[in-house]
């Protein structure tokens, strides 16, 4: 096993229920020599993913702060949507928690999201945690647009009960991409329903989407259209500003090796 799979290994035992371990409970989880993890793990506190806790434990160290601002302040998709989140929220016509997620391998990950003050309730929809890729209009936003084999290769790790209960699946999402939105209500947290739009960006070569999640009990049939004109709206505004943002990342590099060029 290469230098960064152990490494990669060791910080994916780290969780919220278990968030300190010793050399001796890594090896014996992985399989691998108390050595071999030590000098790993030595390794990963001297760059600081991994620092010293009382009574041998080692935890997940500062550098993850570091990068957590870094990406907050650099990745395109939080930069564009991260601020109409508030905004969102305070034109839907009742009171929510809204998301902004992308596809993170074969599951999907809030990247960003806002709560309405007065939302009671918690979604499981919270940033970093990885959620199923089937279930909920968050989830189902992302991967209506995708198609073909990758559709195929991403649905092979799903279970499915039968074939029609998988030709149903993908009957549903054709709907949803005919009507340009998902809603899904109980799928994901009981007592919530959620809509979301896709957002779309080539350039930036990922799949995300926007959504908005309420509690079913304030929800009425004449608040739809609204919720869809809404995130419609916003879900252009961020694609028009994620548009932006690489297009000026683009020609502050053109700058740089133009002045580099000079230098030589």
């Amino acid at each position: 096993m290469s230098g960064f799979m152990r490494y990669n290994k060791i910080l994916n035992l780290f969780s919220e229920r278990t968030s300190s371990w010793t050399v001796a409970e890594i090896s014996e989880k992985l399989k691998t020599p108390s050595s071999t993890i030590y000098r790993t793990v030595r390794e990963m506190v001297l760059a600081e993913f991994l620092e010293s806790a009382e009574g041998s434990y080692f935890r997940l160290g500062p550098a993850f702060i570091k990068f957590n601002r870094t990406i907050n302040l650099s990745d395109p998709l939080v930069k564009a949507g991260q601020p109409f989140l508030e905004k969102l929220a305070n034109e839907n016509p009742i009171v929510s928690v809204n998301v902004l997620a992308r596809l993170y391998s074969k599951k999907v990950m809030c990247v960003a999201d806002f709560k309405s003050p007065s939302f009671k309730n918690n979604t499981s929809y919270q940033k970093g945690k990885l959620m199923p890729l089937m279930y909920g209009a968050t989830s189902r936003a992302i991967i209506m647009q995708i198609n073909g084999k990758r559709l195929e290769d991403l649905l092979s790790s799903e279970t499915f009960k039968t074939g029609n209960e998988k030709d149903y699946f993908l009957k549903s999402l054709k709907n949803d991409k005919k009507k340009g939105y998902c809603c899904t209500q109980g799928q994901v947290d009981r007592d919530l329903i959620g809509f979301a739009v896709p957002i779309h960006s080539k350039k930036l070569g990922i799949e995300a989407s926007l959504s908005s999640i309420f509690n079913l009990k304030d929800f009425l049939p004449e608040h739809e259209p609204i919720i869809y004109a809404n995130l419609s709206s916003y879900g252009l505004l961020i694609e028009k500003y994620i548009s932006q943002i690489l297009d000026d990342i683009e020609i502050y590099h053109n700058n740089e090796i133009l002045l580099a060029k000079e230098d030589i």
